[in-house]
């Protein structure tokens, strides 16, 4: 009976030291799992870092930077050809009615570096035949001004004029007109006119009684 007993009691033991042996293993699974679980949640969850983010600012604004440089650039270079174009349509507007004006002159009375004053020989909208026109430069207003003698009427034909210059080679009339704005754009251009109505004159061009005008009856 004691045997039997002591073998009954060694059967237990042994079945119990099996199941906690089970117990320990699935314990030992079930953390690993937990502590894997952990590891892969701590891991989706990480951010940047401070020097990635200083990175990242640094990067941006070196762009920044560039492409705030292109545009300004951009658009400097647009406003100059833009204000030496309006430059040039003014200037060459001018330059073209004092041309038809001059050509028209029945005679040249008078020449200056600055300025030229003249006698128109026909009439249009805005003179009368034969009145003395002056063209000359406004240094104090800086404008391009036609002054009619009789009466005394001053017309502005551009303004931001920093030079106009006048010279008259045997009735070769040269005009020279400069205009400049303040931001520093600046043309110049230049013609050269000859007067259809002056007196007869040998000399003048070799072109005696084949460039003045004939009136119509």
């Amino acid at each position: 009976m004691v045997k039997e007993l002591i073998k009954s009691l060694k059967g237990n033991c042994e079945g119990l030291r099996t199941t906690c042996l089970r117990r320990n293993a699935s314990c030992r699974q079930a953390n690993s799992e937990l502590r894997t679980t952990n590891s892969e949640l701590l891991f989706r969850s990480k951010g940047f870092t401070l020097i990635e983010i200083i990175v990242v600012i640094v990067i941006l604004s070196i762009v920044a930077a560039i492409s705030i440089n292109f545009l300004v650039s951009s658009l400097r270079v647009y406003t100059m050809t833009v204000n030496q174009k309006t430059l040039f349509d003014e200037g060459k507007l001018a330059l073209e009615r004092m041309c038809r004006d001059i050509r028209d002159a029945r005679s040249i009375t008078g020449v200056t570096a600055t300025s030229i004053t003249f006698v128109r020989n026909n009439a249009t909208a805005q003179d009368i035949a034969g009145e003395t026109l002056v063209f000359q430069r406004n240094a104090g207003a800086s404008t391009l001004e036609k002054v009619k003698a009789s009466p005394v009427v001053t017309s502005t034909l551009a303004s931001n004029v920093s030079a106009f210059a006048v010279t008259n080679a045997t009735n070769e009339i040269q005009l020279q007109l400069t205009l400049q704005l303040t931001s520093g754009e600046n043309v110049a251009l230049q013609t050269k006119v000859y007067p259809k109505n002056l007196a007869k004159n040998l000399n003048y061009k070799n072109l005696y009684q084949k460039w003045m005008e004939d009136r119509s009856p």
